[in-house]
């Protein structure tokens, strides 16, 4: 007889993400290589629901009280989501299965989810185990961001590196469609009122002509 499986007990994690997305930031780490091999890491910030990238900087020397840094940055305006995706990277102070709680009885898994959730208000979120896919949306921007800008240069340092990121997140954000949301993530404010469907279409480049944003001229 087929043995029958027994039902899941609560949400996937599939439908969690969908549910929260308004509530989700997502947070990962790029490398990338300078012309001497200097390894920079590059670390972007996501918000899932709009796909908006909230926050980009890099380093040579990624640690626990440099990522708490630019947690500090990107939320300093107010902008705090109520959860924070990220990967389970050693540098996070990982903490084994059960061996830290806080008054609340809360188990976390990490330093960092314990200082999260003590400082900023946020509960962190590590990746599942087994689930190389619940990072899914900010891989899938650090391919755009290669094979779109990072790829067609040769860096000199990291704050060449620093450089292209932003100009590429602004295009990214400003003029870019996404094809998740069917729409630009961050539009300018020009882009926000009806075009006209009549007109000469200008080319403005990106990143010196590796990329260009297209719009009417005036």
């Amino acid at each position: 007889m087929v043995t029958r499986r027994k039902p899941r007990v609560g949400q996937t994690w599939k439908t969690f993400v969908k549910n929260h997305a308004k509530q989700i930031y997502s947070y990962d780490f790029l490398t990338q290589y300078t012309a001497l091999f200097t390894v920079v890491h590059v670390f972007v910030v996501m918000e899932i629901a709009t796909r908006r990238i909230v926050h980009v900087n890099v380093t040579t020397s990624p640690s626990l009280s440099w990522v708490k840094q630019q947690v500090r940055q990107f939320t300093r305006w107010g902008n705090v989501p109520r959860f924070l995706l990220h990967d389970n990277d050693g540098i996070f102070g990982q903490y084994r299965a059960g061996q830290k709680r806080d008054e609340k009885r809360l188990r976390y898994r990490s330093h960092l989810d314990l200082w999260l959730r003590e400082v900023k208000g946020i509960q962190g979120i590590p990746t599942p185990y087994g689930a190389p896919n619940a990072n899914a949306h900010v891989e899938r921007f650090h391919r755009s961001s290669r094979e779109e800008a990072l790829n067609h240069f040769i860096f000199l340092d990291a704050r060449h590196i620093l450089q292209v990121c932003r100009e590429y997140v602004t295009y990214y954000n400003g003029a870019r469609p996404s094809q998740a949301l069917h729409a630009i993530p961050d539009p300018y404010s020009e882009l926000l009122n009806p075009q006209a469907r009549t007109g000469r279409v200008v080319a403005i480049p990106v990143l010196g002509g590796v990329q260009h944003d297209y719009r009417r001229a005036a």
